[in-house]
């Protein structure tokens, strides 16, 4: 992919200081240079230019780049093109195919959030079943094979009542931030200027 991003692409922390900040809105301007309009795109999808995929490699950049910067600021993207390139019609379908990204993401994420949930549920129903099995049906175990039963079912209800508690506060914590990223991608300002 041929892709030049002005900020080098790494996952080290940049200092929020070497960005660029919009002198009239305050934006924090993240600054992506293209040597051509297609470097945004997927290079191994052949579809036509207005329908073709993101590039994974730019969203992991801005991605990244979003990250370094507190949440409370909004962003703007400012495409640098080659002036003798210029093609307002490209402008247009880029940001409508970046726009269509975003929000494809958001419901990639809400599709996750409700198999997460199923999920947590099949897992505490189970982990509640291997309990009261535990407790009563297995109340005095007479043998050694029902100990044995009796101890997988008291150490797999708490895995699976575990494994509630970490869908709950960690799995939904991480979508959660995953989801405010994208929408500070959806608030984003998008610019294009031109280089010779």
């Amino acid at each position: 992919m041929n892709l030049s991003i002005i900020k080098h692409l790494t996952k080290k922390s940049i200092p929020l200081n070497s960005y660029r900040r919009d002198q009239e809105s305050g934006r924090v301007i993240i600054q992506i240079s293209l040597d051509k309009y297609d470097d945004v795109f997927d290079d191994w999808d052949s579809s036509p230019f207005k329908m073709r995929d993101i590039e994974d490699e730019f969203l992991d950049f801005i991605w990244d780049s979003i990250e370094d910067i507190p949440s409370h600021m909004d962003v703007i993207f400012e495409f640098s093109i080659p002036q003798s390139l210029q093609n307002e019609q490209k402008e247009k379908v880029l940001i409508s195919a970046l726009n269509h990204q975003f929000d494809y993401m958001l419901r990639k994420i809400k599709r996750q959030r409700i198999k997460d949930l199923k999920e947590t549920l099949r897992y505490f129903s189970i982990g509640v079943f291997f309990f009261i099995v535990f407790y009563t049906v297995f109340d005095e175990a007479s043998s050694f094979i029902s100990q044995i039963i009796k101890d997988g079912l008291f150490v797999g209800g708490w895995l699976f009542i575990w494994e509630t508690f970490s869908n709950i506060f960690i799995k939904s914590y991480k979508l959660s931030e995953e989801r405010q990223i994208i929408q500070r991608f959806k608030r984003a300002q998008i610019k294009f200027i031109l280089r010779p």
